[in-house]
């Protein structure tokens, strides 16, 4: 068999390594400057008696680690290569049907949360979210298919409910 017209995936994403690295570098700063922050709060003269100092240390290694990540990155390969290569990924990303259904699944979500969540019943709400999700997730122009997705989404919410609200007594919203 030939793999002609299907694009091979690299062994590694350098654009990709490049972001991981540098959003990891930007949050230990935000990590490292937070945890001053805890300190003047917690209105101790020493700084290794405040409940900063724990952040401080994950923040720095954080820094120190991306930092060698970011720096390993760009010598494996150039910057404009890494650029290229990102270039190609979010080219890959936005094209590929996976994404598109992830994205219509965090909107159902959204919209169950957002929406119908405390605006009517918990249950109706989890049904209803349960079979949109299942149905697009496998949909199939059968009566069949879409009588059995529709009964698993039914069990699923009474089982649900059986278990959260009626043995553990957890409100549900």
């Amino acid at each position: 068999m030939s793999n002609e017209g299907k694009p091979t995936r690299p062994k590694t994403r350098y654009g990709v390594d490049l972001v991981a690295g540098i959003v990891t570098f930007a949050v230990s700063i935000y990590v490292m400057i937070k945890s001053i922050t805890f300190w003047k709060e917690d209105y101790v003269e020493e700084f290794y008696y405040s409940s900063g100092l724990m952040p401080m240390m994950i923040g720095i290694c954080l820094f120190i680690f991306s930092t060698i990540y970011i720096v390993r990155t760009i010598r494996e390969n150039t910057l404009k290569g890494c650029l290229s290569d990102l270039k190609n990924f979010c080219v890959e990303f936005v094209k590929s049907k996976n994404v598109h259904k992830a994205i219509v699944g965090l909107v159902i979500f959204w919209i169950y949360i957002f929406l119908m969540l405390g605006k009517m019943p918990f249950w109706i709400a989890t049904f209803i979210t349960l079979s949109a999700l299942l149905l697009f997730i496998n949909w199939e122009k059968s009566v069949k298919k879409i009588i059995l997705l529709l009964v698993i989404s039914a069990v699923a919410t009474f089982m649900i409910i059986l278990v959260f609200q009626i043995i553990f007594k957890v409100p549900m919203p």
